[in-house]
């Protein structure tokens, strides 16, 4: 009897453990990208260029990495901007779109790369925030 409640114990250890490691997998803190490093620092034609030479070896060096964009602003909207016309941000909520004045002038974004649509040929960014030069 002894033994069978030892393996009882053990296997209820066992399982309250591995609850506990998916429940701290499932619901770990959300990557802040605004105050993350960025692990590349590119012009939007560098990028852009990356992708149309080597898709497959682009998106493994570029995908879910924090970059930052150098390039002209083409288009804003309250909640996303595009660089020269190939690299489209989803601005993160606590950031403010640029002006309308910043239209066709340099910029810097930072944003996490989420893939690049190759039927628009477009890099597309999520997370992104304005990046004081």
């Amino acid at each position: 009897m002894k033994k069978r409640n030892r393996i009882t114990v053990g296997i209820l250890l066992f399982v309250g453990v591995m609850t506990l490691i998916g429940y701290n997998y499932i619901y770990q803190d959300h990557r802040d990208i605004a105050t993350e490093d960025s692990v590349y620092v590119l012009t939007a034609s560098q990028l852009i260029q990356d992708f149309q030479d080597h898709e497959a070896d682009a998106t493994q060096k570029y995908l879910n990495k924090t970059i930052t964009v150098k390039g002209t602003l083409q288009h804003i909207d309250e909640t996303s901007l595009v660089i020269e016309d190939v690299i489209f941000f989803a601005l993160s909520e606590n950031t403010d779109p640029p002006t309308p004045e910043q239209i066709n002038k340099l910029i810097q974004v930072k944003g996490r790369c989420i893939g690049y649509d190759s039927l628009l040929e477009e890099v597309k960014f999520d997370q992104a925030s304005i990046v004081n030069p």
